[in-house]
């Protein structure tokens, strides 16, 4: 069985999207690694008065909460670059809405944010609650 993977948009407004992701880990023989997109720029909508796209995001606050899986959050790119490497059975809340975390990432970053599942055993879950910034192209 696959990985469940549901994702909620909870605002998306001109300046900014609130995301909440849930993924549970399927049945596997060992489970892979499996990586998502938690934050899709292009599903976002557009500026409301340029109507120009949405083409990359600055994080400004994220509630993570995981059972039994860790889960790597990165910048999607050619290489991805890490924003924060989570433990099994954790849960965190962080505000940087003072400064937020731009995306550093280099070649071929699409301004997505994707996060990979270390192995786990099925039935475990993770969580995550971002707000961002939306940048318009």
């Amino acid at each position: 069985m696959a990985d469940t993977n549901a994702s909620q948009i909870i605002q998306d407004g001109g300046r900014t999207a609130i995301i909440k992701v849930t993924t549970v880990i399927g049945a596997g023989s060992p489970p892979a690694s499996a990586t998502v997109i938690v934050v899709d720029v292009s599903s976002l909508a557009a500026d409301p008065v340029s109507k120009r796209p949405c083409t990359g995001v600055t994080l400004e606050k994220l509630t993570f909460a995981s059972v039994g899986v860790a889960v790597k959050l990165e910048w999607d790119a050619d290489t991805n670059v890490l924003l924060f490497d989570f433990p099994s059975n954790w849960t965190e809340q962080y505000d940087f809405t003072d400064f937020g975390i731009p995306n550093n990432s280099g070649a071929g970053k699409s301004g997505d944010i994707v996060a990979t599942s270390v192995p786990a055993a099925a039935g475990n879950t993770y969580t995550m609650i971002l707000t961002v910034q939306k940048l318009y192209g």
